[in-house]
Formats: C-alpha cells, sequence, structure tokens
C-alpha cells in the first residue's frame, strides 16, 4: 500500500523514526529522478530530444508506495502521469499555459503560479509536506475553512509552523522542516540532495 493506506491502519501521526526513513528513501529516489536522462521530450518545433530530470509535481502519501521485503520497508515514488522533463520546460506541449494539476494540500505556491513551468524544488516542499503530515496528521496550510477555496489558500497563507501542530517534535528538526516549507517567494532547498542532508543533520 501506500504512507496514506499505512497511516489508516496505525493510529497516526507517525514516529519520527518511521516518517524519516520513508521521506529519506523519497528524496534518495528524486535525486535520481530529478537528473536522470528522459528520451524522447517533444520541443516546441515537433522534434524530439532528451532531457534532463522529471519533476513530478504531485508528490503526496497517496503517490509513495511501500514495498516490503523482509524487515526492511523500500518507498517508491509512483504515478508520474503529470510529470515533466525539467530542462525542457513548457517546450513540450504537454501542459498548456494556465493548466492546473496537483493536490493543493501539498503544493506550493511557486508550483501553482506557474506549473507549465515547474521546477525540482515543487517536490522538494511537497516532499516536506508529506513529512510534517505524517508527524502530525495535519496539511501544512490551515485548509479548515470550508468557505475558502484550498488553491487560493496556497496563494495567501503560508505553513502553519510544525510544532504547534505536534509540540513534541524537536526543535532540530521542527527547524529543517519549518525552513523547508517556505515558498514565499521562493523555496528554499533547491534540490532533494540539500533536503536530505539537511534531515539526516538533525536525526
Amino acid at each position: 500500500g501506500s504512507v496514506t493506506d499505512l497511516m489508516r491502519q496505525t493510529s497516526p501521526p507517525l514516529s519520527i523514526k518511521e516518517a524519516a526513513a520513508i521521506i529519506l528513501q523519497t528524496l534518495h529516489g528524486l535525486e535520481y529522478a530529478h537528473t536522470a536522462p528522459i528520451p524522447n521530450v517533444k520541443t516546441a518545433d515537433g522534434s524530439y530530444t532528451t532531457g534532463q530530470g522529471l519533476v513530478h509535481r504531485d508528490i503526496k502519501p497517496a503517490n509513495l508506495f511501500l514495498h516490503q521485503i523482509g524487515d526492511t520497508t523500500l518507498v517508491k515514488i509512483g504515478d508520474y502521469g503529470i510529470s515533466k522533463a525539467f530542462d525542457q520546460a513548457g517546450l513540450s506541449g504537454l501542459s498548456m499555459s494556465g493548466t492546473m494539476a496537483g493536490t493543493p494540500y501539498f503544493m506550493s505556491r511557486p508550483q501553482l503560479i506557474n506549473f507549465k513551468y515547474a521546477k525540482p524544488e515543487v517536490d522538494i516542499w511537497a516532499t516536506a509536506a508529506c513529512f510534517y503530515y505524517m508527524l502530525t496528521h495535519t496539511y501544512p496550510r490551515d485548509f479548515t475553512a470550508p468557505s475558502k477555496d484550498p488553491f487560493r489558500l496556497v496563494l495567501e497563507t503560508s505553513a502553519v509552523p510544525i510544532r504547534q501542530r505536534n509540540p513534541s517534535i524537536p526543535k532540530s528538526l521542527a527547524e529543517v522542516i519549518d525552513h523547508a516549507l517556505i515558498d514565499n517567494p521562493s523555496i528554499p532547498f533547491k534540490t532533494a540532495a540539500e533536503f536530505r542532508q539537511a534531515v539526516e543533520s538533525v536525526l
């Protein structure tokens, strides 16, 4: 099943040890995806070229699949249906201007503003949002107002500091997660490796 299934089967939130193991594997996967050669990327003139790196654009707990091998849990990132070769962003014709896709609860402001040209950092933000969710069982932003459009809330609000949701989280880890969830005017962690190393430094 997925991380969503795991959280339904247990009493959320997950422990720091369990959530961090999932997130670190996810970041390793994104390190590869964001740099992998991508064949047959369509360019503006209709020809095809080799791209470099995929941006997933819909990282969320339901797309993080868990595979048990003996005593080891392997995390697999699924559903690359709206991914894009980011070095050819905007050239493939796969996403028209103004097109929105993804899940607002795990979406950063830059992704919503400029979905067509999304860069790897939007996946890093979403991964941090998943980490936040696993440790608090709540979304980083406050989506509780029923009259508010969730996409508008992405544009107008920031993440709630994680220790306001779960005071038991160590301050050093909370600071890394809160920093990763900044998205105005930009996302601070630009690569999966940067965020992974920051998480590892406080565990």
